[in-house]
């Protein structure tokens, strides 16, 4: 079976980080960490740079991806964000030992704590800078609020709906063994919760929706016989809804 690329540009820092979650992150050396990426130690510092680097080395990758694909998109901007959101959420669920290993580390690790804030706020930012990109102008909205605050606000709630479900897949039970289809509703519901939220934010950064085209109205009347523009106008108006 072929191995998808994604999947062989992480397998050496999934290897590392399994290591560190059998072993212990202080008990475990940079040699240790080369030897199961399978690769020397110089080559390790040069590709990773350190056991915390490594650690997040896919994400890396990932929000490069999201930095990518945002800057390709030419829709909507709030749903291009849905749609970079889900694509690190997939990422997790594809490589689901490695997503499950980072996470008992991080509980364990304080210093790998404070590296997952700093990674989420990379994320949030690659969002709002998408968002201030394609906003029709940074001025105040119709509320008196100036977009770029609640593009603010959208960009945080995006990444903090996508943790909470992420967090919510980890540290179920049933995430080593989880099928194929459980993870794609796990998905689903994800992008039925992005798409609420963007709902909910859209007006205050799109302004309100164009009104729909009202169909014109063809009003029919008959008149026995000759009749005058009064009788006329006595009818149309008669016969208006």
């Amino acid at each position: 079976m072929t191995t998808h690329p994604a999947h062989q540009a992480d397998a050496p820092a999934a290897a590392a980080i399994a290591l560190l979650a059998r072993q212990g992150y202080d008990a475990t050396s940079v040699d240790d960490l080369a030897d199961a990426a399978g690769m020397s130690r110089s080559t390790f510092f040069r590709k990773f740079g350190s056991k915390e680097d490594v650690v997040f080395a896919d994400h890396e990758r990932i929000l490069g991806q999201v930095t990518e694909r945002l800057a390709e998109s030419s829709g909507e901007p709030l749903a291009a964000i849905e749609d970079a959101a889900l694509l690190v959420f997939n990422h997790h669920l594809r490589h689901r030992e490695t997503s499950r290993a980072r996470y008992e580390l991080m509980q364990a690790v304080p210093a790998l704590r404070d590296r997952e804030l700093v990674t989420s706020h990379r994320y949030e930012r690659a969002f709002l800078l998408h968002l201030l990109d394609r906003l029709p102008d940074g001025g105040p909205d119709r509320t008196g609020n100036h977009r770029e605050h609640t593009a603010v606000a959208f960009a945080a709630a995006t990444v903090a709906v996508h943790n909470a479900f992420l967090r919510q897949w980890l540290r179920s039970p049933a995430v080593a063994g989880e099928s194929a289809g459980s993870e794609h509703s796990r998905a689903d519901a994800l992008a039925a919760e992005l798409r609420g939220l963007s709902a909910i934010f859209r007006p205050a950064l799109l302004g309100p929706p164009p009104a729909a085209q009202l169909p014109p109205t063809v009003v029919v009347t008959v008149l026995a016989g000759a009749a005058d523009k009064d009788a006329i106008a006595r009818a149309v108006r008669d016969a208006l809804p």
